[in-house]
């Protein structure tokens, strides 16, 4: 049988107040020594390198981006309003970019689905993969209005054992046109669309090729809207004397390494003055009364060269969308 509850309350005592004896609690801590100082100095002076050389290597290559850009002018022709084009520059498929990287990098390119292709140069790595390994891959690439290509410098650059008794830029251009691209060096080709018509001319390598302002040009209509394809961003300044509205380019690859606040730690030739983004390029206004400045977009390409690696510069790849400016919207 159990117990039967009591009826009797407990009875609680006041609390004891706390007499002159009893001391707060207080923090301490262990001084640091100077053998405890240079030993957490030591493994921060070797850890950081060593991680931000790892997620240089291993993370950043692969985290491609796309930049959008809207490029307006009034020039462009009202049917081409709202046209897209992908550009993407210095592939370098070879030694650091594979196979699966490249079907990647067009996977997503595809899925924005573009209506043109300008691919500005550098498409293979030099002396480590032949040209036409990419043309299966490039076949990937589609887009209703024309894929456009001109050639970079590494695409000159070849190991002259295997290609002794050959011409090197002919392999790449082969391989090019082979994927469907037109290949414009020193040459222009319009594009015709809903009756009318924009240009978009290339020109051979400023450093390793002979490029041709007057010849790429020849024929091409004053009045048209051209865009200039040129693997080297610093031609601009060249560009700027033709009639040229708007001009890609690549080569820079961004610098490739950027330190915070102090920017690339190397930039190639021709590409000091416009390494990365958006530019505008003022001309001679009595010359080109309506086109007074060149835009240029530099890449900062998909690729690597020299070292596999890229650090606060990612791999880009740009969609640009063209729109017909109108007078009370410029005003």
């Amino acid at each position: 049988m159990a117990p039967r509850p009591s009826n009797s309350s407990t009875r609680l005592e006041p609390a004891q107040k706390p007499t002159d004896q009893t001391q707060p609690a207080t923090w301490t801590s262990k001084k640091m020594t100077r053998r405890t100082f240079i030993k957490y100095g030591i493994g921060a002076a070797v850890g950081v390198p060593l991680l931000s050389g790892a997620y240089a290597k291993w993370v950043e290559p692969y985290q491609l981006k796309r930049r959008t850009l809207t490029i307006a002018s009034e020039r462009i022709p009202a049917s081409f309003d709202g046209v897209t084009i992908a550009h993407l520059s210095d592939l370098h498929y070879g030694e650091f970019v594979t196979k699966d990287h490249v079907a990647n990098i067009f996977a997503q390119i595809m899925a924005s689905k573009p209506d043109m292709i300008c691919f500005t140069g550098d498409l293979v790595e030099d002396h480590v993969m032949p040209a036409e390994a990419i043309i299966e891959l490039m076949l990937k690439l589609q887009a209703p209005l024309g894929k456009y290509a001109v050639l970079g410098n590494h695409d000159y650059v070849r190991d002259s054992r295997a290609y002794l008794s050959s011409d090197p830029t002919d392999l790449v251009t082969a391989s090019l046109e082979a994927a469907g691209f037109h290949v414009l060096t020193n040459k222009h080709h319009q594009i015709h669309y809903k009756d009318t018509s924009i240009a978009v001319a290339g020109i051979d390598d400023a450093l390793e090729g002979n490029p041709d302002m007057e010849t790429a040009l020849y024929g091409c209509p004053p009045n048209i809207w051209c865009m200039l394809l040129a693997h080297e961003p610093d031609w601009a300044d060249i560009a700027s004397r033709y009639p040229i509205d708007l001009q890609l380019s690549g080569h820079s690859h961004g610098g490739q390494v950027r330190v915070p606040i102090v920017g690339p730690l190397m930039l190639p030739l021709m590409a000091k003055k416009y390494p990365d983004g958006m530019y505008q390029i003022s001309r001679n206004q009595a010359k080109f009364p309506e086109k007074p400045t060149l835009q240029l977009h530099t890449s900062r390409g998909v690729g690597m060269t020299l070292m596999p690696i890229r650090f606060f510069c990612p791999p880009e790849w740009t969609l640009i969308t063209l729109r017909k400016e109108t007078k009370s919207s410029t005003s």
